[in-house]
């Protein structure tokens, strides 16, 4: 994105999260694919007055890593990043402090830069200039623990300076538009690369890095020109620092290699009868999803002050996760091409406003995202015009690169993974899987080894006509991309795994059993969006989900309890990551099962924190229930029978004497309020509670009755106007 001189730089990773609102139809992916790398460092740069970095065909000088054992990284692509950053964990493991050969103190500089991005600031510490290498993953020579790449295809710049994250900062590597603006730069979904890394599914298309100007000659036509706008998109350099004289300048840079400036596209864009035309939208890899400003949103008949959001999204930026983003659909997306423009429909878009890298101080119209690419091979080649007929600067997008596995068998029940049941045969990572009902009534495809996909799409036609993926214990289902459970269609996992970038639970679409549930690509982590269908917990065993977990407003998250134990008497949600929950909570007792008053049930945990509440409750109409928001889990317990809920004394009546225990206990810091009189009021005599407001107190606790249906709804804001 931008550096502001001596202010800071900007940079924006959009990872998504959270809270979705409404269902889609299977297109234009909610979150595209992340660009990831591998990177290497070396020792290489000018001891002098130069503060240009160089290309490098291959590295040359001593690689840099602890013990002599060069180091080797996974960075995200991002040209919306003015500067190249590494973690701190990078950091340790390149050994920036060194000692090396003639540098006894490292590369590791005095001074720190100030980052901004979507969601607030950081200060990154920099580095003395040195050498930056990276290629595509297709190119690594071994995973697992650690990652190791070809030296002999890596390419790079020379006399280049970074900046090293702080610890608590939730972005990854990333390899800024300072690399990037080097070279044309040719991602392939058609080659993807899905492997482990250090305990983590890397989902990435394969990348090389071409020479400038070369981008037309890899067969691919349409060409969507790129402007170059800023004071110096295409001329990176560091700041030197004069403060100790010039003995060694080049030490201690008092800014890291930047550009300033930004690459541009030309998008046509409409939505319910609105449209815009020809407006400048900046071209962020790092931006897995696609924005829109307030103003262009406007534009496009979306008022973000009125209109309620179809789906909330959570950012990850360089001040951390950003609040829930508000999210809409807009009904067409057009890239400008030679060749053919490419038009998407129904394309997800955020709204909110981020920094002109070409204009600081104003915001940028729009972000085009990877999302609007998904499924296709693009050649980023931003040459630089020099008049005379010769290369401009443009993005090469390819037609889609996947192909269509439908589900073709037409019995009850059958296997993911024989080749007969698909047309094309069984998918693979270039296949997008539309598990879809065929004929008859309810059907399934049962995955018992591992298979592949670049999405997978499960669908039925009614309630009778249900389409299943079931995975069984020794199953596990690897998606290049997304899952998107839809309108009847069911994911039930019997032990199994699901391993995507992202998984989506649509309306009237159902997500059970237990099992787990990898997402995201390497460091940066994906999610579980349950948008308005149903995700029920098996009767023992744990879904465990590392990622995130979102339960919408219309959607339902729902358990059944049989005994009081976690994952033997019900089973119980993890969540490796934060949870967002709205919508219902909904919870069954097994047949027989009869709680006693002062039972707690742990129903799910979060590590990382627990955002919301639900706003319907849906619990057993036996008992009278206490629904505990703790900061990373849901507990409820069960405080009394049907008509004991404002039963202050324990007496199984509601009557005068419960009156006085809420008085007493009244002015207490956690003690009973106005709510608790209101539902005394409403109970006096014994009566059953049909409806209960939502009580406030110390441990952020609701009480709620129920009759077989919701009792509890939190006020939400009605639209002014709808689309």
């Amino acid at each position: 994105m931008h550096l502001r001189q001596r202010v800071g730089l900007t940079v924006l990773s959009l990872a998504l999260a959270a809270n979705a609102v409404d269902a889609r139809a299977t297109g234009v992916p909610i979150d595209g694919f992340l660009p990831m790398v591998g990177i290497g460092l070396t020792d290489e740069f000018v001891a002098d007055i130069d503060f240009f970095p160089y290309p490098s065909t291959s590295p040359s000088g001593t690689q840099l890593g602890a013990g002599g054992t060069p180091y080797y990284d996974v960075a995200l692509l991002d040209t919306g990043a003015a500067a190249s950053l590494i973690t701190t964990a990078a950091d340790a493991g390149f050994n920036i402090a060194g000692p090396y050969p003639g540098e006894s103190d490292g590369f590791r500089g005095t001074e720190f830069i100030t980052i901004g991005g979507a969601t607030g600031f950081l200060q990154a510490r920099i580095s003395d200039p040195l050498g930056l290498y990276a290629n595509g993953l297709q190119t690594r020579t071994g995973a697992g623990a650690s990652l190791t790449m070809n030296t002999g295809a890596l390419t790079g710049q020379t006399n280049t300076s970074i900046a090293t994250l702080p610890v608590e900062s939730d972005l990854p590597n990333i390899l800024g538009l300072p690399f990037a603006s080097q070279y044309a730069t040719r991602i392939r979904n058609s080659l993807p690369q899905v492997f482990e890394l250090d305990g983590k599914t890397v989902r990435a298309p394969a990348i090389d890095f071409l020479e400038l100007g070369t981008g037309s000659q890899h067969g691919i036509s349409r060409k969507a020109p790129l402007s170059l706008l800023g004071d110096g998109p295409s001329n990176p350099f560091y700041f030197l620092n004069f403060g100790g004289g010039l003995d060694d300048i080049w030490e201690n840079p008092s800014q890291p290699t930047v550009v300033q400036g930004g690459h541009f596209l030309n998008i046509n864009a409409a939505n319910n009868g609105a449209a815009i035309s020809g407006s400048q939208f900046f071209f962020d890899t790092g931006a897995s999803v696609t924005v829109l400003s307030e103003l262009t949103a406007l534009q496009l008949g979306i008022d973000v002050g009125l209109d309620e959001p179809e789906f909330t999204i959570q950012i990850v930026g360089s001040g951390g996760v950003s609040e829930a983003v508000p999210g809409y659909f807009i009904d067409q997306f057009t890239v400008l091409a030679t060749g053919g423009s490419m038009t998407v429909s129904n394309v997800p878009v955020l709204v909110f406003d981020v920094t002109n890298p070409a204009s600081p101080g104003n915001v940028v119209p729009g972000i085009v995202g990877t999302n609007v690419f998904a499924g296709r091979d693009i050649i980023i080649d931003p040459v630089p015009s020099l008049g005379g007929g010769g290369a401009s600067a443009g993005v090469y997008i390819s037609d889609p690169v996947t192909t269509n596995r439908n589900w073709a068998s037409a019995v009850a029940s059958s296997a993911w993974n024989s080749g007969g049941n698909w047309s094309g045969g069984t998918p693979s990572y270039t296949g997008i899987a539309n598990l879809r009902h065929v004929s008859g009534g309810n059907q399934e495809a049962v995955l018992s080894t591992a298979g592949q996909a670049f999405e997978a799409n499960i669908s039925g036609v009614a309630a009778s006509q249900k389409m299943t993926l079931r995975i069984t214990s020794t199953g596990k289902l690897t998606a290049y991309s997304g899952i998107n459970i839809e309108a009847f269609g069911a994911v039930q996992l019997e032990g199994g795994r699901l391993d995507a970038q992202y998984v989506e639970v649509g309306e009237n679409a159902l997500l059970s059993g237990n099992g787990t549930i990898d997402t995201g690509s390497g460091p940066i982590p994906g999610q579980v969006e349950n948008i308005r269908g149903t995700v029920a917990l098996g009767a023992s065993g744990a879904l465990e989900i590392v990622g995130r977990y979102s339960n919408g407003d219309d959607a339902t998250l729902e358990f059944l309890l049989g005994g009081t134990t976690p994952g033997v008497d019900f089973g119980e949600l993890s969540i490796e990551g934060p949870a967002a929950l709205g919508g219902t909570l909904k919870v069954r007792l097994d047949a027989g099962y009869d709680p006693a008053i002062g039972d707690r049930f742990t129903l799910l945990g979060a590590t990382e924190g627990i955002g919301g509440r639900f706003d319907l409750y849906d619990l057993p109409a036996t008992h009278a229930w206490l629904v505990e928001y703790q900061d990373d889990a849901v507990v409820i317990e069960s405080v009394g029978w049907k008509n004991s809920l404002a039963d202050f004394d324990n007496s199984g009546q509601t009557n005068q004497t419960d009156l006085a225990v809420w008085e007493a206990g009244f002015t207490e810091p956690a003690g009973y309020n106005g709510g608790d009189f209101l539902l005394w009021q409403r109970n006096y005599g014994g009566s059953a509670i049909a409806a209960v407001p939502e009580p406030g107190s110390a441990l952020l606790a609701t009480v709620a009755a129920a009759m077989g249906v919701a009792l509890c709804r939190r006020t939400r804001r009605s639209a002014a106007s709808s689309r």
